[in-house]
């Protein structure tokens, strides 16, 4: 009942969550990670869908950023799986200009290509490497992950 009232809400009160966006996208994304029988995962996949749907996506992006480069966070791999997923899904709607060449983004990066070689992580290897058939964008700024290769793409640096 909860997730369908907070879909619900997201769509109708959209333009007034725009600070609350850090700790909605977040909490999904760890929610996701939990044991969770198949019906509440699809309400949880609905609520992350449309919270990527109503709010500004280099908004996302740098949320996104600023959650996996911070220190107090641990995520499980399901979590870790859970925001591939979702960057990938972001990163194919995202203009090329919305991608910012951060360190915080290049941390954020370099991070994901660290979780791909920790042990029992095959999940989350397998999500790093289904972006490579994004086709190759010629912009000046650092791509983000989920397009081709993170790491040949992290290296592409004004």
């Amino acid at each position: 009942m909860f997730l369908e009232t907070l879909v619900d809400f997201i769509i109708i009160h959209k333009d007034d969550l725009q600070d609350w966006l850090f700790v909605l996208l977040t909490q999904l994304l760890k929610k996701m990670g939990a044991d969770l029988l198949g019906s509440v995962q699809a309400k949880v996949q609905k609520a992350l869908d449309v919270t990527r749907d109503s709010f500004p996506f280099d908004q996302q992006f740098n949320i996104l950023m600023r959650f996996i480069v911070d220190q107090t966070q641990t995520p499980n791999l399901k979590v870790k799986v859970a925001i591939l997923k979702y960057i990938e899904s972001l990163a194919r709607q995202m203009d090329p200009t919305d991608f910012v060449n951060s360190s915080e983004t290049r941390l954020a990066v370099s991070r994901i290509i660290t979780w791909t070689t920790e042990p029992k992580s095959s999940d989350v290897r397998k999500r790093s490497r289904v972006g490579e058939d994004f086709p190759t964008r010629s912009a000046s700024t650092c791509s983000g992950p989920g397009e081709g290769n993170l790491e040949e793409k992290c290296k592409q640096v004004d």
